[in-house]
């Protein structure tokens, strides 16, 4: 698997998702999704990169190819 910071990014970038929906999509507790959200992914771990990767595409599987491509 390719982890792609950018849409990890843009992920938590999105206003429109809250903390607890990021949660719900990827598996990655509240608690981190805030952390990364405040700080940055700097220190992200990989297994919560997976999570969150795999999160992005559930979202753009369901809503367009492109869900957060608008959200920079």
């Amino acid at each position: 698997m390719i982890i792609d910071t950018e849409k990890i990014e843009m992920l938590l970038k999105d206003e429109n998702l809250t903390d607890y929906q990021i949660e719900k999509v990827s598996g990655v507790n509240r608690v981190s999704v805030k952390k990364y959200r405040q700080n940055g992914i700097d220190a992200m771990k990989l297994n919560n990169a997976i999570k969150l990767m795999d999160g992005y595409k559930k979202l753009s599987e369901k809503y367009s190819k492109n869900y957060l491509q608008y959200s920079k």
